[in-house]
């Protein structure tokens, strides 16, 4: 088998040592690799009660099985842990430089456990690993300790932490050179290691199973990406164009999800107009991914919010305007953008950040959180940029009370100031900005997904939205019959692209046929649309594993906030819908039939383990290691 090397590196960081785990060759043909290889190596390297933020829990980087090719949009890489905000099985994908440089080091994926006694890098290069010692990194902001990072390690790519995964938020990001792996809290898994960046060179590059087919499709992927009409209007708009189908649609949540529409704002049109040209109207230049010839990156001049200073920033996307900034009041998408630089410069995740600060705008509005308890931040509310970059900031660094408990996201906050049922998430995740009472695939998508709630598991809002994706058309989105099938088939699809790396965006372009050639090109072993997607298929189900291990109870964790289930939407075209209780159940229940898994428990059946060849790749021992 080609491509692959067959091995990770195990770097603890207790001892300053490294050990190479060797992979056997069944795994990548039933993985292929990124997020499935992460999952399987999380499976093996990890206990039952180990703690997020303790030495144990890996950190683990693994690049997607055709990053690194030179496809084009094969750019991602995915960094996953056990989450400290959810508990469960965190991940998040990144289109990072990071990912390559892996490869070309001569590694699958790096594994990275212990904890150093003060603040370190992890050097990987072709000659060996180390540890350099960084007290002089940190408590700097990403941006500070991107630009002291290219000073020092020309030639390398890295990812790092900000002060926000320095201090342990539950809601904190790794930064990968100014793309985010932004979602569960990776960041503080990081910071509770003392470990500020990782930065890796590598000179290797490993053989494809077919050179000349994989030069072809490198060609033909190039030239097919960019040219649909989607991919065209991703260039010019970015990705808030995406506001021009949720906001007439009546599924853009605002004001922590009070409402569902830009209504509230005194110019609804013009609003939505700004908000789906923030991007166009403000483009300095774009800044694509690695191996991306269709970039929807619009980097615009911004000011930051709290010094003033004028810098250039890669966004926002889509669910920033929506977290950052329909959901907190803003009708100017510029604020959204001042906003999420503090976030991204801070190291937060800015849809968990968004919903925090929403949930507590709208907790201080009904009394729940008595008003002064957040007096020190004069004017805050709706709309209140200063004051919620103030608090922002301090959330970072822990510097008030009331700070410090939302720098653990929403749902620990509620928990000690009351208003539990106010916060919009699913397995303690804040949700996304595609409101899932007026599209009921979407709402079994989140109730169901792995991390939370998340709506890049299952992808139901890109079928919903447009009616059709792939093999569906004509699709209801207010419908729950069909729904439990959609969901399961999307999750298997988008899992793939994980494996493989590849952008999601490209869905329309590299549906399951064109994803195996590739992977056959790569390894050099026939590969058909149906392995790739079985692939995706184990998956899912080895990430139920993990959580089942975790404590997931599918009636406690596999369910919608009250938000979604008691309140209708109040205002626009699918005013009055809301996701019923009782079709939820049923939409569960059959979509874990359809998976193989029991209807009562959501636990997998041995049968289905031995159907989809995992039972062999769980089994003690599977991994075996060796002196780097």
């Amino acid at each position: 088998m080609k491509w692959v090397w067959g091995r990770a590196l195990h770097v603890n960081l207790t001892d300053r040592d490294s050990t190479i785990i060797e992979i056997p060759q069944t795994v990548y043909k039933l993985l292929h690799g990124g997020r499935a290889l992460a999952d399987l190596l999380l499976y093996h390297l990890s206990g039952e009660d180990v703690d997020p933020l303790s030495g144990e829990n890996p950190l683990i980087i693994s690049p997607g099985l055709l990053t690194g090719t030179g496809l084009s949009t094969a750019s991602k890489t995915i960094i996953a842990a056990r989450s400290p905000l959810t508990g469960f099985a965190g991940r998040s994908a990144v289109g990072a430089k990071l990912g390559p440089q892996i490869r070309y080091a001569g590694y699958d994926a790096i594994i990275i456990t212990g904890k150093l006694d003060e603040p370190g890098v992890l050097v990987v290069d072709g000659e060996g690993v180390r540890v350099d010692l960084a007290k002089d990194l940190w408590g700097l902001t990403v941006g500070e300790t991107t630009k002291r990072l290219r000073e020092k390690y020309k030639g390398y790519n890295y990812c790092t932490i900000g002060p926000a995964g320095e201090n342990l938020s539950k809601i904190s990001l790794i930064d990968c050179e100014g793309r985010q792996a932004g979602r569960t809290g990776l960041g503080a898994v990081m910071g509770s290691k003392k470990l500020k960046a990782v930065v890796v060179r590598g000179r290797r590059r490993p053989k494809q199973g077919n050179p000349e087919g994989m030069r072809r499709l490198i060609v033909e992927w190039a030239r097919k990406v960019p040219s649909t009409r989607s991919s065209k209007a991703l260039v010019e708009y970015g990705t808030p164009l995406v506001v021009s189908l949720t906001e007439p649609q009546g599924v853009l949540p605002s004001l922590n999800w009070k409402r569902s529409t830009l209504s509230w704002c005194p110019d609804r049109e013009g609003a939505r107009q700004s908000y789906i040209e923030v991007g166009k109207r403000n483009r300095v230049t774009r800044n694509p991914c690695i191996h991306c010839n269709r970039p929807c990156s619009q980097v615009i001049e911004v000011e930051n919010p709290l010094t003033g200073e004028r810098t250039l920033y890669d966004g926002p996307e889509y669910e920033l305007v929506y977290s950052l900034g329909t959901n907190l009041g803003f009708c100017n998408p510029m604020d959204a953008a001042r906003l999420s630089l503090l976030a991204d410069e801070l190291g937060f995740d800015g849809i968990s950040l968004g919903t925090t600060l929403s949930w507590l705008l709208e907790a201080v509005e009904k009394g729940v959180v008595p008003a002064e308890k957040v007096s020190e931040y004069k004017g805050l509310g709706w709309g209140s940029l200063e004051a919620l970059a103030r608090l922002t900031y301090d959330m970072a660094y822990r510097r008030t009370e009331i700070a410090s408990l939302l720098a653990d996201g929403a749902l620990e906050a509620a928990k000690s100031l009351g208003g539990g049922e106010l916060v919009v998430h699913v397995k303690g995740l804040g949700l996304p900005a595609y409101d899932a009472r007026g599209m009921k695939g979407m709402a079994l998508g989140y109730a169901v997904a792995s991390r939370g709630g998340d709506h890049l598991t299952s992808g139901m809002y890109s079928i919903e939205l447009g009616g059709k994706l792939w093999i569906y058309e004509n699709v209801d989105p207010l419908k729950y019959e069909g729904k439990p099938s959609m969901v399961r088939a999307m999750e298997n699809l988008f899992a793939a692209y994980d494996n493989l790396g590849v952008c999601k965006f490209s869905r329309r372009e590299l549906p399951p046929e064109e994803l195996a050639k590739a992977v056959e090109a790569a390894l050099g072993i026939p590969t058909g649309p149906e392995d790739v997607l079985l692939a995706g298929e184990r998956t899912i189900t080895l990430e139920r594993l993990l959580n089942l291990r975790w404590g997931l109870d599918p009636n406690r964790d596999d369910t919608l906030p009250p938000r979604l289930t008691k309140d209708p939407i109040s205002d626009g075209p699918r005013r009055g819908e809301r996701v019923d209780p009782e079709r939820l159940e049923e939409m569960k229940r059959e979509y874990y039939m359809l998976r193989g898994w029991d209807p009562e428990s959501g636990r997998p059946y041995r049968e289905t383990l031995t159907i989809l060849g995992l039972d062999k790749l769980l089994e003690p021992g599977l991994l075996r290691g060796s002196s780097a």
